[in-house]
């Protein structure tokens, strides 16, 4: 089957399912509490999983390109929603000498909010997670250790690590007035991960060093998933599409896979699921930008719950430093 046979078979449940997604956030906003809508909601999640194995999808590599023109990348990529690997793109710049010895030396006294994020690893009550150092996440990479730096904010923190990145490609190939971006920070060893997950911000990621296997699917794959409803601005699953044995969804719903190396570009479109393995001990970069039509474009939905969220509600959110903090204070 191809990847539209797939989604034109399933879309009738994906929709009962969206409105059922979207219905169950509102009643928990206001209720606070459990709902009896969770019962229906992943019914028809069985429903749909069945009748997505049945059908058979297929995952594809992303494709590689070299040497991007914006023009190019912004018609065929960007306004397509579809990834892309900008193969080497980053191989000259300053930042590809960065090392975790560097990095955990000149930031030694710099601190992160480490998240519970890995798949099939339990979520926290807010405020639970841990603070290392960036000499200690170093130190944890060099001895096999499970410390993963994720979404940090380091680069907003010292600022003189954006001149090693060429800001200017960055922001030719989001090709809109500049507005807001954010720059996230990846630092952890061989053997760590980032569960599935999706975001509202489109993101251009920069391998530094190391190499990464991503998985990808589309916004509209959500309901192949089933996300969890925690009325938050981060959107997850519980899914874990590296184990497709146990998951057999992973490979049954359309999607992409993507592997990176050292000076690698990752093009990921708005609120695409994605889950993230590091085969190597890594850094990486990922610049984000904010487009409410894009988001909105990808996924009405998702674009609507982000909105309204209440775990924490958007004025709270916010106030929060960076990513890592705004993650550790959700309840889920």
């Amino acid at each position: 089957m191809t990847h539209e046979q797939v989604w034109s078979e399933t879309a009738s449940l994906r929709r009962r399912y969206n409105r059922l997604w979207l219905l169950e956030h509102f009643v928990r906003t206001v209720l606070r509490r459990d709902t009896s809508l969770t019962k229906r909601r992943l019914a028809l999640y069985d429903e749909l999983v069945e009748r997505a194995t049945r059908i058979g999808g297929a995952r594809s590599k992303v494709e590689q390109i070299r040497d991007a023109d914006p023009a190019d990348f912004g018609r065929l990529y960007l306004d397509t929603d579809t990834p892309v690997v900008l193969k080497g793109a980053g191989s000259s710049w300053a930042a590809a000498k960065w090392t975790p010895e560097l990095l955990g030396r000149r930031y030694a006294g710099t601190t992160v909010r480490l998240i519970r994020a890995a798949p099939n690893e339990p979520k926290g009550k807010p405020g639970e997670g841990q603070d290392a150092s960036y000499a200690e996440i170093a130190a944890s990479m060099d001895e096999g250790g499970e410390l993963y730096a994720r979404f940090a904010g380091l680069l907003h923190e010292h600022p003189e690590l954006v001149d090693d990145l060429d800001v200017e490609w960055f922001r030719a190939l989001r090709q809109d007035a500049r507005g807001f971006e954010n720059w996230g920070f990846f630092m952890g060893g061989a053997g760590t991960a980032t569960g599935l997950h999706s975001s509202i911000a489109p993101n251009l990621f920069y391998q530094i060093s190391g190499e990464k296997r991503w998985y990808i699917y589309a916004a509209r794959a959500a309901p192949f998933f089933a996300p969890a409803v925690k009325c938050s601005p981060y959107f997850y699953s519980e899914v874990d599409v590296s184990d497709p044995e146990k998951w057999p969804i992973a490979e049954a719903a359309p999607g992409w896979i993507a592997d990176l190396e050292a000076g690698d570009v990752l093009f990921v479109p708005a609120f695409a699921w994605h889950q993230v393995h590091n085969f190597t001990p890594t850094i990486a970069v990922g610049y984000r930008w904010m487009k409410l039509g894009l988001g909105w474009r990808n996924s009405k939905i998702q674009t609507i719950l982000a909105a309204t969220c209440s775990n924490p509600p958007v004025w709270k959110a916010k106030g929060h430093k960076d990513l890592p903090t705004l993650l550790d204070a959700i309840d889920y």
